[in-house]
């Protein structure tokens, strides 16, 4: 039921964005957008060899998955224009060592409210960069291991020692195509870069803190609007 309210919270939040920027609108598209995420973790503690609590491993690569959702691009101005979102983005990492992998499987419902400058340009091609906040609330934890590519378990991670909550900053470079009779196709290229711990009452050995562990996420994604 928390989970239920929290996901229909976010539902209210995205729709409040779009009512009360409208009235400013010269126009605007609402859409739907999918793509691929490199999603990776950051911080002192993600290091594979000596971090927490992820360690003894030999690297840690991208962890390679879906995003995607619906939009709303706003425009306010000429160069101007306000985009929320609401995403479902699978994160993690990918820890590995020899044959054996362990997956951190970390799925999100995301809230990014992205301020859009655009570049002039003639014609129906719109260069932009854009940059926001953004906030997600975590739907799905899980921890997969494999040896050799053979499954050896994929578990849920316990509630407990994993933040429900997620925030930081979006910025990235984007391309909206005027096409079809007025619609609009958007491409862009994001980095999310994640301002809250991932785990927590997970103390590293020696201290009272929790580890310095967070999401860090280039995503790609391809939208229309209309």
């Amino acid at each position: 039921m928390k989970k239920f309210i929290t996901i229909a919270a976010l539902i209210l939040g995205v729709l409040f964005i779009f009512s009360a920027t409208s009235v400013f609108a010269q126009y605007a598209y609402f859409g739907v957008k999918a793509g691929v995420n490199f999603a990776n973790v950051w911080g002192e503690d993600t290091d594979p060899v000596n971090g927490y609590p992820y360690y003894g491993w030999d690297e840690k690569k991208s962890r390679i998955s879906f995003v995607g959702g619906v939009y709303s691009t706003i425009v306010l101005a000429r160069v101007f224009a306000i985009q929320p979102e609401l995403l479902f983005t699978m994160q993690g990492a990918i820890y590995e060592l020899g044959e054996e992998k362990a997956i951190l499987k970390l799925s999100y419902i995301q809230l990014p409210v992205l301020l859009k400058f655009y570049i002039p340009m003639a014609g129906n091609v719109k260069p932009n960069l854009f940059a926001g906040p953004y906030g997600s609330y975590n739907v799905i934890a899980k921890e997969k291991y494999e040896v050799a590519e053979v499954e050896i378990y994929d578990e849920d991670l316990d509630d407990q020692f994993i933040q429900k909550f997620d925030y930081g900053i979006v910025f990235g470079i984007g391309f909206d195509f005027i096409v079809f009779n007025d619609k609009q196709l958007t491409v862009d290229a994001r980095y999310n870069l994640g301002l809250a711990k991932i785990f927590k009452d997970v103390p590293v050995p020696g201290t009272n803190e929790d580890p310095v562990f967070r999401n860090g996420t280039i995503s790609a994604m391809v939208g229309i609007g209309f």
